[in-house]
């Protein structure tokens, strides 16, 4: 039996949409969600692709703003997961092995939550993007269906470009 939110997430193609848990791991995404990046193919978890890849820190604007987002979603979720061996696991192992990840976290707290996102995407250039999360009220899991929007008519253009493009090797 498919899943309607990920059914929902599928079936949206004029922007990226994406199906994550609690873990931050890609349950579902759409063809231009995965076009846009890596991280958003469904198995990848979000987190560990944001600190431990060397390369994400050079490919968007806004680093510090995308890491405190990311350390955010997880600290937010960090208190229903208290008792949860593979939440504690995932965390450590972002301290362990990254010090961006650890000066996120210790910021999270304090920094209000954002929805801007900017990035220079490889093929289409530079795209500025506002995501909407729509949160699953009774999801034991904390799934979340984010949807991101062009900012301006230049990265409407590249999304479409994006989205049109024939597929990436």
């Amino acid at each position: 039996m498919s899943d309607p939110l990920e059914d929902l997430a599928r079936a949206l193609h004029e922007v990226p949409a994406v199906v994550h848990d609690a873990y931050l791991d890609v349950l579902a995404s759409n063809d231009l969600a995965r076009r846009l990046t890596a991280a958003f193919e469904p198995g990848t978890n979000i987190a560990r692709f944001t600190f431990l890849n060397p390369v994400v820190p050079r490919s968007t604007t806004t680093w510090d703003q995308v890491a405190r987002t990311i350390a955010g979603a997880l600290r937010a979720a960090s208190p229903a997961r208290l008792d949860d061996p593979a939440f504690r696991a995932l965390v450590g192992e972002l301290a362990a092995h990254s010090d961006d990840f650890n000066r996120a976290w210790a910021a999270a707290e304090s920094q209000p939550p954002t929805a801007g996102f900017q990035m220079d995407h490889p093929v289409v250039g530079p795209l500025h993007l506002t995501w909407v999360e729509l949160v699953v009220p009774d999801s034991r899991s904390g799934r979340v269906l984010t949807v991101w929007r062009p900012d301006d008519a230049t990265t409407a253009q590249r999304l479409h470009a994006l989205r049109t493009a024939r597929p990436f090797p």
